[in-house]
């Protein structure tokens, strides 16, 4: 995917633009408690259609953190400045278990958070994850959080869902680590496009800023259905909508960290659906990146975004060229990262290695220095000559492993040679690989504590 230059010009008329929907159009709050917080500070309030000025918006936006990180007794996670937060899965409703959609089960939650423990990849797991059946009512966002926590020691994204979820999942958290740093968790909340925050979107993101841990604003509007039909008239209102989310952080917490997000789909208006993936997205990525840069601040965009239905070449093809256009902006926070498809709607731990081995490949070529007086090997070079062989030098044999990357699920072999083997398919090799780390998982191990908090809330399972 083309790797769009965004023009300085383009950056602030999409910000001038922005500016001038937050004082004349507005956004709407359906929040008592927000909009009295906002009254309060003098901003315009009108029912639940708040104004804000462009002097007050300016003001703000010169005090965002370029960076924070989350510390927990077990790992530390910078975001933003060179840091980069890689998780997975958020919010599918359903699972791909042996070629049949599913209603995941908790043992497929759980086996989600194994799978994120033992990645070399993931450095932020995620409460949402995927939808986990006969969990009690009124408890299920909680005890998702004590699943994390049991089977992972990885940061955790907390519960997104109401604020008292999030503030539920929020406190267990902070008592469960006792020790951690000035920001341990992190919540991702979005904006109901077209410029509107429900009364949950706001709740839950006051969870997060009462207790000065950061939040992701993100919006997740679709052209000619949420947002209007054109690219541009997206993205400026896109903005818009994120802006009004960071002002609302900082209003009532000054200086919590916020981390800029986008996931805008595209869509297919000839059905009227929103699709995960088109080339629009990729812009709609880059121009996200951009504003983010311009006001200083960690962004959040892309993931293995697909709209396919199975592990076929669409669903390949769709996370390819959307996980690349994901590290092509430098993103800071990727979420979605493995494993979903059919628009965040279906989760597959087939897709989740096949996903991991391209984000592999890709890191695996990312800030190398490879033209070095001594990468060259001029020596090597003058020994075999003209019409020589590198195969048994011994710099091949040395250095092949780190100096390229070997798939490990995609066939390489020719094709007499992988017939031999059974023909394979990569679907059936990432069955084997997920067998295998799942087989290999090892519970993580904590104090008496930590332990008998976990059991008491587990129990009722």
């Amino acid at each position: 995917m083309l790797v769009k230059k965004i023009k300085d010009s383009e950056v602030q008329m999409i910000h001038e633009k922005s500016l001038e929907i937050l004082e004349r159009v507005g956004v709407n709050f359906e929040h008592r408690e927000i909009l009295e917080v906002f009254k309060k500070r003098g901003i315009r309030v009108e029912g639940q259609r708040v104004y804000f000025e462009r002097s007050l918006t300016e003001e703000i936006l010169k005090g965002l953190k370029p960076s924070f990180t989350i510390e927990t007794p077990f790992a530390s996670l910078k975001i933003g400045d060179g840091g980069k937060a890689v998780s997975t899965a958020s919010g599918a409703m359903t699972i791909l278990r042996d070629g049949e959609i599913c209603t995941p089960t908790v043992k497929d939650y759980i086996d989600a958070t194994k799978m994120d423990e033992t990645s070399r990849l993931v450095n932020l797991c995620c409460v949402p994850g995927i939808y986990a059946s006969g969990l009690p009512d009124g408890k299920v966002e909680l005890l998702k959080t004590v699943l994390s926590l049991k089977y992972s020691k990885k940061p955790l994204i907390a519960s997104c869902e109401t604020g008292k979820s999030a503030a539920e999942s929020i406190e267990f958290i902070r008592d469960f680590y006792k020790e951690m740093g000035e920001y341990f968790t992190i919540g991702v909340e979005n904006v109901s496009s077209p410029l509107r925050y429900s009364r949950e979107d706001v709740a839950a993101t006051l969870a997060y800023v009462k207790r000065n841990q950061p939040v992701v604003i993100t919006c997740c509007s679709a052209p000619g259905m949420t947002s209007p039909i054109t690219v541009g008239g997206t993205v400026v209102q896109n903005n818009a909508e994120v802006l009004a989310g960071i002002l609302m952080t900082q209003v009532v917490n000054p200086g919590v960290p916020v981390v800029y997000g986008n996931v805008t789909y595209s869509a297919d208006m000839r059905k009227a659906v929103p699709i995960s993936w088109g080339p629009e997205v990729a812009v709609f990525m880059q121009y996200a990146k951009a504003m983010a840069d311009f006001y200083g601040i960690p962004s959040r965009v892309g993931g293995s975004l697909s709209g396919a239905k199975q592990l076929d070449w669409q669903d390949g093809a769709e996370t390819a060229v959307s996980l690349m256009t994901t590290f092509d902006c430098d993103t800071d926070f990727i979420f979605h990262a493995f494993g979903e498809m059919d628009c965040l709607n279906v989760f597959s731990l087939e897709k989740y290695v096949l996903d991991e081995e391209m984000l592999e490949a890709r890191f695996s070529v990312e800030n190398r220095d490879y033209i070095t007086e001594e990468s060259i090997h001029m020596d090597m070079i003058r020994r075999v000559g003209p019409g020589g062989t590198y195969m048994l030098e011994d710099e091949t044999l040395e250095l092949y492993q780190k100096e390229l990357f070997h798939p490990r699920l995609f066939n390489s072999e020719i094709y007499h040679n992988w017939k031999q083997l059974g023909m394979p398919s990569v679907i059936l090799k990432a069955q084997e690989l997920v067998r295998e780390r799942l087989d290999g998982y090892c519970l993580p191990v904590y104090d008496k504590r930590q332990t008998q908090m976990l059991d008491e809330l587990l129990a009722i399972l």
